[in-house]
């Protein structure tokens, strides 16, 4: 390929990608604002996370396969188009809809968001030579891990420019971009599967119901109550129907001549472990997710700030994408990704056992580096370029979708996992600061152990649980001691600080121990695939 054809194309895909990759995190620091401003609580709210989520997984293997069928071109401009109309009624909804008009819009954003990232990386993977590709596949993993990491920070910045009551700008901003990428498109070549083949309609249904109610009830299980939380009207009812229709689209998939989803990918050896090592890299990226709650505990941060030490990770995440992409052409895929597990494993480990005892900035972003290093390696171009290297052509998009669709179903199951160490860890502090300060309150009182007042504590951090701490023993005591009670736990000031970071922490580390142990998990599995491929 020429290389003005070949830039051009990079160009184009990157500004899609960049796009899609922002867009899966730069709702977050909007998601209460927006949920007040339509006057919904969090439960319901949680729907403008939870229904993108769905509608993604769910269109992303059908409009690749429409890809692998009718053209790149139409596809992902179809995708384009789709994804800049959903972020135009997105932005509207903030000045003229209602929530029900907001979801709608969130879904036709999903179901162009599905097309962009497979129908992207197969292009590019495909419009290079070999010897090239993980290059050009690594330069993508640098803007997709870039996008994906800074999209909480973008949001967080266009809402202070723009105003708390004019969220509507963080969908606002994906319109030019469409427009330009739509503009650019017209230069690139149409190509197709040339055999075409009937439509696998039945399949796509089935398949969006597998998907559908294997990633809704993943999103509400509470793995650290598991039994309880299957017996949940949100969970086993979904998991039933799961169980019901997977044989079904087995079926359906295997006597399909042009199927959806292959079921041979789970046949062959090769791909199923490039399945399951996208399903670990899936697990493993949500614990970047928690790391402005880590810094802002463990640096006395206020609240929202500890978004910022984010774009640290994104750093060295963008300086490894490349790298990776590098060495791929140079030794081999296989051995990026291990190379990326092993920094992770060290990065998490280092967090977990040193950053959350030292208290420095120093610690912080040692660990940061580290992780930023594994997520650089490991997110982008090794898995996408292994795919590419074991299906034919002609399914490039449709394998790539496969095994982002693993990648997604890892991405639900974690939170449900690592939020339960924090959770878990929270339920000591009241018990903890009681030990503290117990022998400061006058002789004969007492604090029950179930006390409501500590109810405000949920929402604490280490930058003001001094001051609700005095609000909520404040509310429970006679008044004739409350200035006692207040100068007692002034002069505690630093230990109840110490203590609840040190509580929290003890949390932290058990999360990131088993990001390690999983992200061990994904290394074992990297070092049983073949060094050398052959297509399915």
């Amino acid at each position: 390929m020429k290389k003005k054809g070949s830039t051009l194309i990079l160009v184009l895909f990157m500004l899609g990608i960049f796009m899609g990759a922002i867009d899966t995190g730069i709702v977050s620091p909007a998601r209460e604002l927006i949920q007040n401003s339509f006057g919904v609580d969090r439960s319901i709210g949680t729907w403008m996370i939870t229904l993108y989520t769905l509608v993604y997984a769910i269109a992303m293997p059908i409009v690749s396969k429409m890809a692998d069928r009718y053209g790149y071109k139409k596809t992902y401009i179809f995708g384009i188009a789709t994804f800049g109309l959903g972020s135009l009624l997105c932005g509207l909804a903030n000045f003229y809809g209602n929530f029900t008009f907001f979801l709608i819009a969130r879904g036709i954003q999903a179901i162009g968001a599905g097309g962009i990232m497979p129908i992207a990386n197969a292009v590019i993977g495909n419009s290079f030579p070999p010897e090239k590709r993980g290059t050009a596949l690594g330069i993508v993993g640098m803007i997709y891990g870039v996008g994906n990491i800074l999209g909480p920070t973008l949001g967080s910045s266009i809402i202070d420019l723009a105003g708390a009551n004019n969220w509507g700008w963080i969908f606002f901003i994906n319109i030019p971009i469409s427009i330009a990428i739509l503009i650019l498109s017209s230069k690139m070549d149409n190509s197709k599967a040339p055999e075409q083949k009937p439509m696998d309609l039945i399949g796509a249904v089935v398949l969006a119901g597998v998907i559908g109610s294997l990633m809704y009830a993943l999103t509400n299980i509470d793995f650290f109550h598991f039994v309880n939380s299957i017996k949940s009207t949100n969970v086993y009812p979904y998991l039933l129907a799961f169980a019901i229709l997977t044989p079904i689209v087995v079926i359906v998939e295997t006597k399909a001549q042009d199927p959806i989803l292959n079921i041979k990918y789970f046949k062959d050896r090769q791909m199923l472990i490039i399945l399951i090592v996208a399903f670990i890299v899936g697990i493993g990226m949500m614990g970047m997710v928690f790391i402005p709650q880590f810094a802002e505990n463990v640096l006395k941060l206020k609240a929202g700030s500890g978004g910022y030490l984010v774009t640290l990770l994104a750093v060295f995440s963008g300086i490894a994408a490349p790298v990776s992409g590098k060495l791929i052409d140079k030794k081999s895929a296989r051995f990026v990704l291990a190379i990326g597990f092993i920094f992770t494993i060290a990065g998490t480990l280092f967090l977990g056992f040193v950053a959350a005892k030292q208290l420095s900035f120093v610690s912080v972003l040692i660990g940061l580096a580290l992780m930023g290093l594994g997520v650089g390696f490991t997110m982008g171009a090794p898995l996408n370029y292994l795919v590419l290297e074991n299906v034919p052509m002609e399914e490039s998009a449709t394998g790539l979708a496969t095994m982002s669709l693993m990648r997604s179903i890892g991405l639900a199951i974690s939170p449900s996992i690592m939020i339960g160490f924090i959770v878990d860890a929270a339920k000591n502090i009241q018990p903890n600061l009681m030990g503290l300060f117990s022998s400061t309150m006058p002789k004969g009182m007492s604090m029950p152990a179930g006390s409501g007042a500590f109810k405000a504590l949920q929402t604490a951090d280490v930058t003001t649980i001094v001051d609700m701490l005095k609000n909520a023993l404040g509310s429970v005591v006679p008044t004739q001691v409350k200035p006692m009670i207040s100068m007692s736990i002034t002069s505690l000031s630093s230990k109840i600080e110490t203590t609840f970071q040190t509580t929290l922490n003890a949390g932290y580390t058990n999360m990131y121990i088993a990001a390690a142990i999983i992200a061990g998990c994904g290394l074992v599995f990297t070092l049983l695939l073949r060094k050398k491929t052959e297509k399915v």
